[in-house]
């Protein structure tokens, strides 16, 4: 039996809102059919065609292992760290799900920035099957299938989790620092909180100039073992 798995984020870069890793396991029968129906990178996709595929993918038996990473998290620790942390943690999930012998597995993970080769070393004794590649680059989102999957549930989950902070919080956009409705929404909250929400990025250099307030510097850190 083949297998192929992918591996993305979605939400490094906002000040509001979890980070979201997401690894997908399909076969190549449900690949080959999401391509059909329109499956490409996320990106290029809009909202609506990334929660059809989202839901046509589970449909279809694609497993899904997500990590939602909070804010807390992510003003403490080096980013880069977690980011290789739990993606091992996923593809050591999936291994596990495999359980045995006998199929062949490819591999494709969007990059983290110089932490390829310790992932691939990590992650690989995981998989009991043949591993027929075990790819790390910069830009996989465009290149694998799986990948562009992976970024679609990880975009989708992570969307669906800030629709829901609406809801209790009012509308703060898509929460990127160069979203005009994310800062206007800094900018009106800022003297509603004295201590913001558990959903905001204190470490966020942004919120010097529109929240100083809530701005926390960020630990130095050196890189942390697991």
């Amino acid at each position: 039996m083949e297998y192929f798995i992918g591996v993305d984020e979605a939400g490094r870069g906002p000040v509001l809102g979890d980070m979201v890793i997401s690894g997908v396991l399909v076969t190549p029968r449900v690949l080959e059919k999401l391509a059909g129906g329109g499956l490409k990178d996320s990106k290029k996709l809009k909202p609506s065609k990334r929660r059809s595929l989202y839901y046509e993918a589970l449909k279809q038996g694609a497993v899904v292992v997500a990590v939602f990473v909070p804010p807390w998290r992510i003003d403490r620790e080096n980013l880069n760290d977690i980011e290789e942390r739990y993606i091992v943690w996923a593809l050591s999930i999936m291994g596990l799900l495999l359980g045995r012998d006998g199929y062949r597995v490819h591999v494709h993970v969007d990059e983290v920035k110089g932490r390829g080769h310790a992932m691939v070393s990590k992650a690989r004794g995981y998989f009991k099957g043949t591993v027929v590649e075990f790819k790390v680059e910069r830009g996989a989102d465009s290149k694998y299938s799986s990948v562009m999957l992976a970024s679609v549930f990880a975009k989708v989950m992570r969307d669906l989790n800030l629709l829901g902070l609406k809801k209790r919080f009012g509308d703060f956009g898509s929460g990127y620092p160069v979203d005009p409705v994310t800062k206007k929404w800094i900018l009106e909250n800022r003297g509603l909180y004295a201590t913001p929400p558990l959903f905001v990025r204190r470490s966020w250099s942004v919120l010097k100039s529109t929240a100083p307030n809530w701005y926390k510097k960020k630990p130095l850190l050196g890189r942390r073992p697991y």
